[in-house]
């Protein structure tokens, strides 16, 4: 055990310690390695490291030649990498329209991303309000959960969207969730159809949201934005339609910085 300096203790699991040592074997001027440089490098026996390197090559963290038998690094580690990219440049690019819209509305303005088929809040701006929305960054959620999952879930293919309902069913967070699926598939073609959601104490209580899809390049939706608003705030009719107006301003903004062109 060894103290962080958070002053929380941290629990060493060996066999992961060792297998993250063998990744950290490889660098830019070490890309490929053999089974015997590794054992050098990390004074594990030859044994442990066969065993291990076999493990993380079957799961694609490394890939080994076949003719010079030596080993890289995999492609599974350019997939998580990318998502981290991704995710960075993202909350780079939507740093300051985020920040611009809470100051116009005083919402809480949250920004989430569908990664490993869950919902991850990747950036957040507090409400001024009373009511503190539950969500913070890093927080994960079923991919259908709220006004983000939905807009995140009506970017993908029909077949996609019940592979993922078929995962992790559809369930009721309030008593205004939608729990059925045709429902919820209908719920899903009307947000394609006018390019946001208006979301009303479906995931939480008292609260609605209003949020749309960020874009980036490829045209595809990358991210979901949305504001959070106590109930009370709903009936202003005229104010509502602003509100609707701002966030999608926000999500062509962000996805223009992120190299979207909308023709």
């Amino acid at each position: 055990m060894k103290p962080s300096t958070a002053h929380k203790t941290v629990y060493k699991v060996q066999v992961l310690e060792r297998a993250l040592d063998i990744l950290e074997c490889f660098s830019f001027q070490n890309r490929e390695l053999r089974l015997t440089d590794v054992v050098n490098r990390t004074g594990l026996n030859k044994t442990t490291v066969k065993r291990l390197i076999a493990n993380l090559t079957a799961r694609g963290y490394l890939q080994r030649d076949p003719q010079s038998k030596m080993y890289q690094l995999g492609i599974r580690l350019f997939e998580m990498g990318g998502i981290v990219f991704s995710s960075f440049s993202l909350r780079q690019a939507a740093a300051y329209p985020m920040t611009q819209l809470q100051n116009k509305t005083g919402a809480t303005v949250l920004l989430g991303i569908r990664m490993e088929e869950q919902l991850v809040y990747i950036d957040k701006r507090e409400g001024k309000g009373m009511i503190r929305i539950s969500s913070d960054i890093g927080w994960r959620r079923p991919l259908h959960y709220g006004m983000l999952g939905m807009i995140l879930l009506a970017g993908l293919d029909a077949k996609d969207v019940r592979r993922i309902l078929r995962q992790t069913p559809l369930q009721a967070h309030t008593p205004f969730s939608i729990t059925d699926q045709d429902a919820f598939s209908l719920r899903l073609e009307k947000i394609r159809a006018q390019g946001y959601i208006l979301e009303k104490e479906e995931a939480v209580e008292g609260v609605f949201g209003i949020a749309a899809p960020i874009r980036d390049y490829s045209r595809q939706v990358v991210a979901a934005l949305g504001i959070a608003l106590p109930l009370s705030s709903h009936n202003r009719a005229k104010g509502l339609d602003h509100l609707v107006e701002w966030v999608k301003k926000t999500c062509e903004t962000i996805s223009s910085d992120l190299g979207y062109l909308k023709i």
